[in-house]
């Protein structure tokens, strides 16, 4: 029993560290007042611990964490600019938002019932898999030193106490993870920890209390959809990369489990889409963000060796108190950025681990790095170009090309593809 509180705890801070920071900073892009901000982030919350939850009992039965979808981020970030002068008001936008989420959970449980996310998994390969992974990490590790040296939108300077003690909870959480007993405590310990010093440090803000006590998430919070149905090739699109990072983070997951020797889950695909679906419609249904499987946590799992389904079932509800009980969620949310980032980014250096490991499996693992290098190339490339680059682009096209973890992974899988339609065609001449 105690070991499983422990991995419990363990889980539940993993996934505070990886849903916090979205949906604060849209609240903020939106001008949402501080009561508005806690209680999108409530409901963002809600949403995905009931998805990680429908996923683990109905889809693909990993313990995989769902998280806010990056691409999501990027859409509402968007239009958090674009929105007042293509529909008047931040409001209004969020009305279309959630009518462009109710899509998308259509478009997903479409695709799931007609068998194409089946088709596409398929080509899901070690060389995709393994590209995937080192453009995530690439593109997440500006993200992590930006937050590690209280590097915000208002602030461009790096701040050496910040940064300093940051370094010291980096330093204590890869002791930690190397040690055989206490591994399995090491995000607990370093959180824990790094929260302590930054509030005796002063660099903690303090916690803010709202008046209510409990939160009940309510349904169409900024007014009834807004139907604009030119958002509907942007769902479209949104679909495809989301199933897309859900298949990748099952993969990632499935690679984990392998090398463990632990028992793999079987036709989980048509399941896990719909899924990602019903994940969909909970976001435009509740105003909050969509959710998608993060592909962390399989670094996750393989750096604490927390196999078992139990504990991130006991940290899913965990959430799911955590988004209705107001409370908490002000005590959570003042969680330094910084703290959350040194406690995970061991478990994402161990991403890039697997990722590399990912080509030793491909058929032909010089080939396989050839193509990965083209998909690299491209996508990290595409990360270090100003955002300004794209202003004269239409918004649809900004929204893949400005990403350079989506950009990477269309290239590659639009590779494999094309090689498995030629082996084909020369199967058929050779017959």
């Amino acid at each position: 029993m105690f070991r499983v509180s422990i991995a419990s705890l363990q889980w539940f801070l993993f996934m505070i560290s990886n849903s916090m920071i979205v949906p604060i900073v849209i609240a903020s892009q939106f001008h949402l007042n501080a009561a508005d901000s806690i209680q999108f982030l409530q409901r963002t919350l809600f949403i995905l611990a009931l998805s990680g939850l429908l996923q683990v009992f109905i889809g693909h039965k990993y313990p995989i964490m769902e998280g806010p979808a990056g691409v999501w981020w990027g859409v509402f970030s968007l239009y958090a600019s674009l929105g007042t002068v293509l529909f008047g008001s931040h409001s209004e936008t969020l009305r279309v938002l959630q009518f462009t989420l109710l899509i998308s959970g259509i478009i997903a449980i479409l695709m799931s019932l007609l068998g194409l996310i089946d088709k596409l998994a398929k080509y899901f390969t070690p060389t995709v898999t393994g590209t995937y992974l080192i453009l995530l990490v690439t593109q997440l590790s500006g993200s992590f030193l930006k937050g590690m040296f209280g590097i915000t939108e208002t602030n461009s300077a790096i701040k050496l106490p910040i940064a300093l003690a940051s370094a010291a909870i980096l330093l204590l959480t890869f002791y930690l993870l190397s040690h055989r007993t206490l591994n399995k405590l090491s995000i607990i310990i370093s959180i824990g920890v790094g929260w302590g010093v930054f509030a005796m440090l002063g660099l903690a803000k303090p916690i803010e209390f709202q008046a209510q006590l409990f939160y009940i998430p309510k349904v169409f919070v900024f007014g009834a959809p807004r139907v604009e149905w030119n958002m509907v090739v942007t769902a479209f699109f949104v679909t495809l990369i989301l199933i897309t990072n859900m298949l990748a983070s099952i993969r990632v997951v499935e690679s984990v489990y392998k090398h463990k020797g632990e028992k793999i889950e079987k036709d989980n695909i048509k399941r896990s889409g719909m899924v990602s679906g019903i994940s969909q419609l909970l976001g435009g249904l509740f105003s909050g963000v969509g959710a998608v499987p993060i592909s962390g946590s399989g670094g996750f799992i393989s750096a604490t060796n927390l196999y078992s389904r139990v504990p991130f079932i006991v940290a899913s509800c965990l959430l799911l108190f955590l988004s209705i009980f107001t409370p908490l969620t002000s005590i959570m949310s003042a969680l330094p950025p910084a703290v959350g980032y040194a406690a995970i980014f061991p478990v994402f250096t161990g991403m890039m681990a697997l990722g590399i490991g990912e080509f030793k499996h491909a058929k032909q693992p010089e080939k396989a790095m050839k193509k990965a290098g083209i998909a690299l190339l491209s996508g990290i490339g595409v990360m270090f170009l100003p955002s300004q680059a794209f202003s004269t682009l239409p918004p649809l096209v900004t929204t893949f090309l400005s990403n350079g973890l989506v950009l990477g992974t269309i290239i590659i899988l639009a590779l494999e593809i094309s090689e498995s339609i030629s082996l084909k065609r020369q199967g058929a001449k050779e017959v």
